[in-house]
């Protein structure tokens, strides 16, 4: 028979081994990952702005876990570090969001706001020789948001990207590959809302044309990982009133949105269905 000190050490062991995972999950409550493939910099620079979008995140709601926040642009560490470490929530752009988001239970809980809307729109432009309609379009499409090529395709086209005519291809410097087209190097590029009426200001708007733009689509969302409970509700609360906030304008700045609102009811309709033919649930 074990000896009773002996028992109960062990008994200790197995309880400590137990819940130190949960002990260590509870400290990480508000832990967030941003993830935004195809936007330029490096998750390097971007870390200082993630640092404070977690200082102010953990004045406002009172946390006394510290907060760690991560960033990413590239699909494939972003799925690495998801499949290691689940964060609570995190801030995904839309394609990410499609393709992933029953693998990881993400509920999304607000949205962002870039240039003041929620919603965005992409579109497809070619120099101005070019066809007048995509169907025809051979060679490569850039766009930083085609990272995620069957969520792009399906977004955009309607259809999964095997199905295309045309590649397409992700880049970090969506100007760039508006400037490739016009020289020829490149098919055609797909804008964002922002992106495009960037564009509009400068001279080399006259020299492209739209062939194509997609629906109203919702803009990246906030999304929790898993149910979310408490202190979800107590993040989104603080995450509304940031607009509103003078101690969060530069930080919103930095992050590109122009505040955050509710969550939007389109999302779960643009999840991902398996491979196959058919693009979403």
């Amino acid at each position: 028979m074990m000896n009773p000190v002996k028992m109960s050490r062990t008994i200790f062991v197995v309880v400590m081994v137990v819940l130190l995972p949960i002990y260590a999950a509870a400290g990480d409550v508000l832990d967030f990952a941003v993830i935004q493939p195809g936007q330029p910099g490096s998750p390097e620079e971007a870390q200082p702005v993630m640092d404070a979008l977690a200082a102010y995140i953990q004045n406002k709601t009172g946390s006394d876990a510290p907060i760690k926040g991560s960033y990413f642009n590239d699909v494939d560490p972003a799925l690495v570090f998801l499949h290691n470490r689940r964060p609570s929530w995190g801030i995904v752009r839309l394609g990410f969001y499609s393709r992933q988001a029953d693998t990881f239970g993400m509920v999304p809980v607000a949205a962002t706001r870039p240039g003041g809307s929620d919603k965005d729109r992409w579109r497809l432009v070619v120099s101005k020789d070019g066809p007048e309609d995509w169907k025809g379009l051979k060679g490569k499409v850039m766009g930083n948001m085609l990272f995620e090529k069957d969520a792009a395709a399906c977004l955009l086209f309607g259809v999964p990207a095997d199905q295309l005519s045309f590649d397409l291809k992700g880049t970090f410097q969506p100007l760039r590959s508006v400037r490739d087209l016009i020289r020829g190097k490149a098919a055609g590029a797909v804008l964002d809302q922002t992106q495009y009426d960037a564009i509009q200001a400068m001279p080399l708007a006259n020299e492209i044309k739209v062939i194509h733009a997609s629906s109203e689509l919702p803009a990246s969302p906030v999304v929790w990982f898993g149910p979310p409970g408490a202190t979800a509700q107590k993040l989104v609360a603080v995450l509304l009133r940031m607009k509103e906030d003078k101690d969060a304008q530069a930080l919103l700045k930095l992050l590109q949105t122009d505040g955050f609102g509710p969550a939007d009811s389109d999302l779960p309709r643009y999840k991902m269905g398996p491979k196959g033919a058919e693009c979403f649930q």
